[in-house]
Formats: C-alpha cells, structure tokens, sequence
C-alpha cells in the first residue's frame, strides 16, 4: 500500500519533478561498461517545435515546462524551463526552476549532442557538459558529486543529454517507439530508456485530438544517483504530426507517492509538411 504523504511534501516532490528525470525508489542496477547506440532517426532538414505541458500529480496541476526544438542546416537546438505555479510556487518560490539547452549536429540520420547545460534550483548552479567523440566532460562547480556509484567513462561515451533523447523521440523515424536511448542526465545520472510499441490510443486533450502513439518504456538506471534506483515501466504518448514529427502528448513518471505526468497543453509546429 503507498504510504500516506502531507500535502506540502506532495507539492515539494511535484516541483522536483524534472524532464525525465528518473523514479525514486529501491535499487540500482548494474550494466556493460559500453552503453548501446542511440536510437537510430530520420531526422527533417527543418524542424521548428514548441511545447508547453502541465505538471499534474492526482489531478493537481501544479507546475509548467516548456520545451522547444529547431532543426536547420545540419544542427539542431533544443532548450527547456521547468518552473512551479499556482499554491505549489507561494510555498516553494523560485527553489526548484530550472533552465535547459542543448546543441549538436545531425549526424547519418541521428541527433549528435556537441553541449548540454542547465541552471537553477535553490543554488542556481550551472552545469555544463560537452559531448566529444571518446569523453564526456561535466564542468559543475562547486561540484555537486555524481552519485553513487558514478558513472564510469565507459559508460558515458556514447550517451545523450535528456533533452536531445526526448528531441530524438520526436524525430524517429516511423516510430519514436523503437530502440534503446543512453541518457547521461543533468551531468550526474546515467540511464537507459527502452522503447517499445504499445499500439494507438484515442486522445482526447488541450493540445491534441485524435490517434495518439503509444510507448513502453523500460527505465534502467546504471549509475550516478543520489538515492538507490529500481528498474520501472512507464508510458509515453505521442501526436504524429503530418511533418513526420511525433510531438509528446503525456509522459508519465512513477515515484514513491504515485504517478506524475506530464501533460502538454498547446504546441506548435513548422517544417516541411
């Protein structure tokens, strides 16, 4: 049975909530020093996506991110800002928004990350991470500590910030439900997501209509947390756009207190149709 929580606490886990950021509960698990390739795409040579969701947990909406994503001659961007809203910003403020960007080149059809960086939190700290061919550098002053155990060079070469694995989603090609994405996230978390197909949904939503993608999601930690992890399922589900981009309409996170999502309320959508 899930233990009981005060509502403040409920509020405070929502507002830490960050994109795909990882469950919080049981064991970590082990993995091969070499991560798997990232999922292969088929990326447009113009892409231009924005994205605004709600934060809800058991019905509450309680904060907003906002995600946009360009392609163009050769190089993508992609940049995010998480913050909190409604009852949850007047007992937290500021504490928990955060900023994301990140950039790289498409490369024989996938997203290749060149620099990742967020800021905020009750610190506003930076970090920053570049992504080089045979290392991953993680630049985090005053130096937050990579979890435990951290994760090896290894296990870093070959893997993508979080926001590029949620870009390449968008521009799989087919199906962003196929393949397995190597994430090192917020310069500290390393982890794997599994894509499967699940079939197709009605949706019905703020932002979207109509037949909707649906994903399995097998999350494997590996290594660089704070607090133990345990392997989960989750769900994702996506709006495949006419411009062969999948734009994602509710992705759902499991914690110790229940299920948050994700939920987008509007988005918009350019590139060759």
């Amino acid at each position: 049975m899930m233990a009981k929580t005060t509502f403040a606490s409920t509020l405070a886990a929502l507002a830490a909530l960050a994109l795909c950021a990882a469950p919080a509960q049981a064991q970590q698990t082990a993995a091969a020093a070499t991560p798997p390739p990232p999922a292969r795409t088929s990326v447009p040579p113009a892409v231009n996506l924005s994205m605004l969701f709600d934060v809800k947990f058991r019905g509450m909406t309680a904060g907003e991110f906002d995600l946009t994503f360009t392609v163009q001659d050769g190089r993508y961007q992609a940049a995010a800002a998480r913050r909190t809203t409604g009852l949850a910003r007047s007992i937290l403020g500021n504490r928990q928004d955060y900023t994301y960007s990140s950039n790289g080149e498409v490369v024989n059809g996938a997203l290749k990350p060149a620099a990742y960086q967020h800021r905020g939190g009750r610190r506003d700290r930076t970090v920053r991470v570049a992504f080089g061919d045979a290392i991953v550098t993680t630049s985090d002053p005053p130096g937050m500590g990579m979890g435990n155990p951290p994760a090896t060079e290894a296990q870093k070469r070959g893997a993508i910030d979080q926001l590029t694995a949620l870009a390449s989603m968008l521009v799989a090609s087919g199906s962003p439900c196929r393949g397995t994405i190597p994430v090192y996230m917020d310069g500290r978390s390393r982890f794997d997501f599994v894509m499967r197909p699940n079939g197709r949904v009605d949706y019905r939503g703020a932002a979207w209509r109509g037949q909707a993608v649906r994903c399995t999601v097998q999350f494997r930690p590996i290594a660089g947390f704070s607090d133990p992890q345990e392997a989960a399922t989750l769900t994702f589900l996506f709006a495949p756009l006419p411009n062969g981009v999948f734009a994602p309409l509710q992705i759902e996170m499991p914690s110790d207190d229940g299920i948050f999502q994700l939920e987008a309320k509007r988005f918009r959508s350019g590139g060759p149709a």
